[in-house]
């Protein structure tokens, strides 16, 4: 009789106990659920409910088809290059448990992935040690400050990963604390997180403007787009941070100048919430590197309007006085430029050409005053000024060979700047004045050069520059 019972209790002759093995291991594998409640993942803080403290993501968070916010940790990513000693004293069982996941994404990025990749799912981050300190993961904003000024290839892009990822990992407080966090605001930083750091993980460093991006990208792309729809639907401030990088892929990756669309949107969004420089600095207060994303689309907004040589400059005057002079430093471009810059594009030369050439003349008498990356790249600006402004008056006398020789200069700082060169991404506008209106072989073959070095960095840059340039040349019959 006891064998008949054994028997009737088990499968294919495996023992009683093997079964309440395999029912336990189908299980969720999460902590016990206590009364605490510091545990509990950060979008079940913010949303106020129960979590069940699942992991990777908990079951609250799947069955509302909301991002899991993760739990409040700090974590230290190391790499499968990385020592033991590498790691923090908190994190001494981590390591190999990242080193899989490490592991696992670079399978994800290769060409033979499984399609079946989820977007939501963050990609890993790289070995700590190759990162830089804004690159890194941080557990609240102020552990370690934005680099928006960091000198690499990445210079808007690497800091955004690091904002987004500041942002999430906001303990409860903070984000309870904050009325704009909401859950679609928190579901876009994180898959705009996710699509940015796959971005660079990918480098899609190609120069041909007729190449997809893969399966796995346009997913990620996709998802960050919803979500930036929907956050936009509710016209929440943090939709700007979407906005901010769409904006900038598609300077990177669009036409030449053609970089009104986004432009548009985020002005819009701004406009609703904040219509001064007071109202600016005080939703910066809740929305996190607003300022410096505001400065960075002001800058692209003048930059297009000169290349495209109109009039349409979308952002206002007190938006371009967000403008510092560090911010002139990083890009490699002199304040006094810049407002030469504004007069173009505000259409200031057709009303008082006079005046206009003046100014432009001021800034050939200021080239060769350094010899620095910086001085060389704020030479090239300069003489991208003149250009701008010359092309717009060639009835005053002597405009054509000015031209020339501001052009020929222009190619000269060009040649002579190494594209390892923090300022080198920075001085397609320049490169691509000089282009339109180069004169000679020579010429074109220094501009063709940099755009061939721009494209080949970490992250493609400007295809559509020198097919521009090239259509332009062949043209005069220079090619």
């Amino acid at each position: 009789m006891a064998s008949n019972a054994n028997a009737s209790n088990t499968k294919d002759g495996a023992p009683p106990h093997h079964n309440q093995l395999q029912q336990q291991r189908s299980k969720p594998v999460g902590k016990p659920r206590g009364m605490r409640r510091d545990r509990d993942c950060r979008s079940c803080k913010l949303r106020d409910i129960k979590c069940d403290l699942n992991r990777p993501s908990c079951g609250e968070c799947i069955a509302a088809g909301v991002p899991c916010g993760g739990y409040p940790q700090r974590v230290i990513w190391v790499g499968s290059t990385s020592s033991a000693k590498d790691a923090s004293p908190t994190t001494s069982a981590a390591p190999s448990r990242v080193q899989r996941q490490a592991k696992a994404h670079q399978s994800t990025l290769s060409p033979s992935s499984d399609s079946s990749l989820t977007p939501d799912r963050p990609p890993d981050r790289p070995s700590e040690s190759s990162l830089s300190p804004s690159e890194r993961l941080v557990s609240s904003p102020g552990d370690e400050p934005i680099n928006w000024a960091e000198a690499d290839q990445n210079s808007f892009i690497r800091p955004l990963v690091s904002l987004c990822q500041q942002i999430i990992s906001l303990d409860g407080d903070a984000l309870s604390s904050n009325r704009y966090l909401s859950v679609e605001a928190l579901r876009l930083i994180s898959r705009l997180r996710d699509f940015v750091q796959a971005r660079i993980d990918g480098h899609p460093a190609r120069a041909s403007r007729d190449l997809w991006e893969s399966e796995t990208m346009a997913r990620y792309r996709l998802n960050a787009l919803m979500s930036l729809k929907d956050t936009l639907k509710a016209t929440n401030p943090f939709a700007f941070i979407g906005i901010a990088a769409f904006a900038f892929f598609e300077v990177c990756d669009s036409g030449f100048g053609d970089w009104q669309r986004h432009l548009y949107g985020a002005k819009s969004l701004l406009d609703f919430h904040c219509k001064s420089r007071r109202e600016l600095d005080t939703l910066s207060e809740s929305v996190t590197g607003l300022g410096e994303m505001v400065v960075r689309l002001v800058w692209f907004d003048t930059c297009g309007s000169i290349i495209r040589g109109t009039t349409d400059l979308i952002f206002e005057p007190w938006h371009r006085e967000l403008l510092t002079e560090s911010f002139f430093r990083t890009v490699g471009c002199a304040s006094d430029t810049f407002r030469l810059f504004t007069r173009v594009a505000s259409g200031e030369v057709a009303s008082n050409p006079s005046t206009s050439v003046i100014l432009a003349m001021a800034q050939l008498l200021k080239l060769g005053q350094g010899s620095s990356d910086w001085d060389r790249s704020a030479d090239a600006y300069r003489c991208a000024g003149v250009i701008a402004v010359l092309t717009r008056v060639r009835d005053e006398q002597s405009a054509e060979s000015t031209i020339s020789l501001a052009v020929d200069r222009t190619c000269q700082i060009i040649a002579a700047t190494p594209s390892s060169s923090q300022f080198y991404i920075h001085m397609a506008v320049p490169a691509y004045l000089a282009g339109i209106n180069a004169s000679s072989m020579k010429q074109c073959d220094v501009i063709r050069a940099y755009w061939h070095n721009c494209n080949h960095a970490g992250v493609r840059r400007y295809p559509d520059g020198l097919a521009r340039c090239e259509d332009r040349w062949k043209m005069k019959e220079l090619v």
